[in-house]
């Protein structure tokens, strides 16, 4: 009976320890893509934004630093509950967030968002941190964290005196006020391109600007891919491969790509069409002056 009884017990401690440890795994932590090459050469301009009168500039590397510090900190608090020691959390963290830029595909969407929306509402101006709102559907760690450090609502950001405002809503109008990490990556399983979308407002006027990614910017299993991998946590090798290769397509896209690719609404600039039409004249032209020749030569 002694030995049923300790048998029985054996069990429950082998399903509790089994409990822990997918507790603790629930909440995934990439900030990055493990393996995933590093972004390309690209040149992306400035968000200027005047804060107490001090005019400062945030690039996205600025941003995807940030995005890097705030999910190590997180992943340092998870590995103490599972009591870790310093040295080893320290070795964990190198490890994980080695290579890492921080420069996802939701830090770049939202900087390209950012951008472009701040270009549409405030023209040449400069805006205000203060004046600035922006209302993002997409809850995913990378993005919030642009959002708010641009916005000056996030934890540790520097050089803030004055703060903008940064609201969540998701597509079904659900407005998130949990905006601690693992709420938002819970919040993150789900995501689709309906996400992509985010409004820049000018508070003073309440004039907007409404951002939408493109649905062909994501390869069309995008979604279902980083579900397996980031979530549930079953994809085969072969599909954390093609994810991987995938993410870094949509990153680097958001990087190096003109607006007009990446966002609805957005017009090819005429000066491009005209570039195309005049090398469309020039070859017509060719190809008349070599039938012309062949003719006068026959």
């Amino acid at each position: 009976m002694k030995k049923m009884k300790s048998g029985r017990l054996s069990k429950k401690v082998a399903v509790a320890l089994v409990l822990l440890a997918l507790l603790s795994a629930a909440v995934p932590v990439n900030a990055h893509m493990p393996g995933a090459k590093a972004p390309p050469a690209f040149k992306l301009p400035s968000i200027v934004i005047s804060d107490g009168g001090e005019e400062i500039e945030i690039t996205i590397e600025d941003v995807g630093k940030y995005h890097n510090e705030q999910m190590k900190e997180f992943k340092r608090k998870m590995l103490k509950k599972q009591n870790k020691t310093d040295e080893e959390i320290e070795k964990i963290i190198a490890k994980e967030f080695a290579g890492a830029t921080g420069m996802c595909p939701c830090t770049s969407a939202a900087f390209r968002a950012a951008l472009l929306g701040i270009s549409k509402v405030w023209g040449n101006e400069i805006p205000e941190r203060a004046d600035i709102k922006i209302i993002s559907r997409l809850p995913t760690p990378g993005s919030m964290q642009c959002f708010q450090y641009i916005t000056g609502t996030g934890q540790g950001i520097p050089n803030v005196k004055s703060k903008g405002e940064f609201r969540m809503i998701l597509p079904d109008g659900t407005e998130v006020t949990d905006f601690s990490i693992k709420n938002i990556k819970k919040l993150s399983a789900s995501i689709n391109t309906s996400n992509y979308n985010f409004v820049i407002i000018r508070k003073s006027t309440g004039e907007k600007f409404e951002v939408r990614v493109k649905e062909d910017v994501f390869p069309q299993d995008f979604f279902e891919l980083r579900k397996k991998v980031k979530v549930k946590k079953t994809a085969t090798q072969e599909e954390i491969d093609k994810f991987r290769k995938e993410w870094e397509a949509v990153r680097n896209a958001f990087l190096t790509q003109p607006d007009w690719r990446l966002f609805e609404g957005i017009e090819k600039p005429k000066k491009d069409r005209a570039i195309l039409f005049l090398l469309g004249v020039m070859v017509f032209g060719l190809v008349l002056a070599f039938i012309y020749d062949k003719k006068k030569a026959g």
